[in-house]
């Protein structure tokens, strides 16, 4: 049964290798991002999310022999998980919900290499992409924090209108690590071909930053222990989308 299954494989892609295709494209993708955040304090406590935010964008390209070159500009939407903290025995778990500010977002551009697998009578593709990512901060400021939240403070120290409901809470503020940042990304699509000339597909990616892209600085206080924590926008994200491709051409 490997054997078969093995043969059939060794043929679909000796079938596909032997469709020459060339010409400059162009495309446009959108869907879901789920950015990795790691939450870890001094207690020993950890945990790790990935809250759902969007990512979109567009990109040129050209294919030559069933491989292919591309370059765009996206939109990585990032947001801020919430939490909630158990001031008795130091645990954190994930809540619904999350919030972000224009600070947390980037602009991303990739430079990926692609190899297309055609398959049912050409109507059919995969393609499997590996490239490297420039990250940019949409808003970056060298006055850091450049945010922050708590839970139970008042909106800044000293807050005359302020009054709080007990003793336990937590203040946090944020930073981003750095104005521009790079990384590596590795995809997989499958789609359908409308009469050589248009794609439609779905594309599954991994990001991965070379270093951390924002971080919280994060304190909880009670009566008996306060407790420091770091939550971190570790630069590791899954994104799936939807796309569309256009040749300028038509593909021989």
């Amino acid at each position: 049964m490997k054997k078969l299954i093995f043969s059939c494989l060794l043929v679909l892609m000796l079938h596909a290798s032997v469709f020459s295709q060339s010409g400059l494209y162009f495309g446009a993708e959108a869907g879901m991002k789920f950015d990795m955040f790691h939450y870890v304090n001094s207690k020993g406590n950890n945990l790790t999310m990935l809250p759902v935010d969007g990512v979109f964008g567009a990109y040129a390209g050209y294919s030559y022999n069933g491989f292919t070159l591309e370059t765009g500009f996206y939109g990585n939407y990032t947001s801020r998980p919430f939490i909630s903290y158990d001031y008795a025995t130091y645990e954190i778990s994930r809540t619904s919900g999350s919030s972000g500010s224009s600070d947390m977002n980037s602009w991303v551009i990739p430079l990926r290499f692609g190899k297309e697998l055609l398959f049912l009578q050409d109507r059919f593709f995969l393609k499997p992409e590996m490239g490297i990512i420039a990250v940019f901060a949409r808003d970056y400021s060298s006055k850091q924090p450049n945010s922050g939240w708590g839970q139970n403070v008042s909106p800044f120290p000293g807050y005359p209108d302020f009054t709080p409901s007990g003793p336990d809470s937590t203040r946090a503020y944020s930073y981003r690590a750095a104005k521009s940042n790079f990384g590596i990304e590795t995809a997989f699509s499958f789609g359908y071909r409308f009469k050589e000339k248009a794609d439609i597909y779905f594309k599954g990616t991994y990001q991965s930053s070379f270093a951390p892209l924002s971080y919280d600085v994060i304190t909880h206080y009670s009566e008996n222990e306060t407790v420091y924590a770091t939550s971190t926008q570790t630069g590791n994200a899954f994104l799936f989308q939807i796309g569309m491709r256009y040749f300028i051409s038509k593909r021989e």
